[in-house]
């Protein structure tokens, strides 16, 4: 009977929270470009965590989605910042048309652009600290009924996976966003001469972990990405 009775609440909250979710969608219409040169931006991911949703904007930045209305979308596209929006405080609409754009981690020496002001390291360290931290809303919602099954279930779903791999990304972002930002102090401050379109191979030549630049000091970041520096400058001809 105490069985029964628990099936039967299930049901209707099920039923409940069906027909909350049908009214509570909304369509999606939206561009992306790239905040600098207004370009739309192709092959740009827009990910929905909790429904493990995945869409990418065609040739010419367009994309189209349906969401519930207080879900967060997650904006990625390497070498850009990774950006997220919701409609959840906006007028409600049956469906929203979105001009978005995001920001690149780089903007390159052949862009004609306004460069903004360069971080002191003390700036740069405060952003270190938080390297490895992701937005509150990929964190594993908590389960109403937990057991083993439920926590198998979540733990391989498309979902958990899903949010994994953002996370994933949103980490190598924010860490070579730091590392881009470590090698232009030392350009202006006459350390090391590397040209802005060598960053990312550099980059990928040191591979420090997020670990290192995170809990070490300035001293011994500097000194190791000097070391590297010279290491790679001899080998790809930088440095005679």
């Amino acid at each position: 009977m105490r069985l029964a009775h628990s099936i039967f609440v299930f049901f209707l909250l099920f039923l409940t929270s069906n027909a909350f979710s049908q009214n509570d969608t909304v369509r999606i219409r939206g561009s992306i470009s790239d905040g600098y040169t207004y370009r739309a931006l192709s092959g740009v991911s827009i990910i929905n965590p909790k429904s493990s949703n995945t869409v990418a904007t065609d040739s010419k930045g367009f994309f189209e989605t349906t969401i519930h209305r207080t879900d967060t979308l997650f904006l990625f596209l390497p070498g850009y910042r990774t950006a997220k929006f919701s409609v959840a405080d906006s007028a409600k609409k049956n469906t929203y048309v979105l001009h978005i754009s995001i920001e690149p981690l780089s903007t390159g020496l052949s862009q004609g652009v306004i460069i903004k002001g360069q971080k002191s390291l003390e700036e740069i360290e405060a952003e270190r600290k938080k390297l490895g931290t992701t937005p509150k809303e990929l964190d594993r919602p908590a389960m109403v009924i937990t057991s083993p099954i439920s926590a198998l279930y979540e733990m391989f779903s498309g979902q958990a996976q899903q949010r994994e791999k953002l996370k994933g990304q949103i980490k190598e972002a924010n860490r070579r966003k730091i590392f881009k930002e470590l090698l232009n102090y030392y350009n202006a401050n006459g350390l090391i001469d590397l040209p802005e379109k060598n960053y990312e191979e550099f980059i990928d030549f040191c591979n420090l972990p997020i670990e290192f630049l995170k809990y070490n000091s300035d001293y011994e970041i500097t000194k190791t990405i000097i070391a590297q520096y010279n290491k790679y400058g001899r080998q790809s001809g930088l440095i005679k």
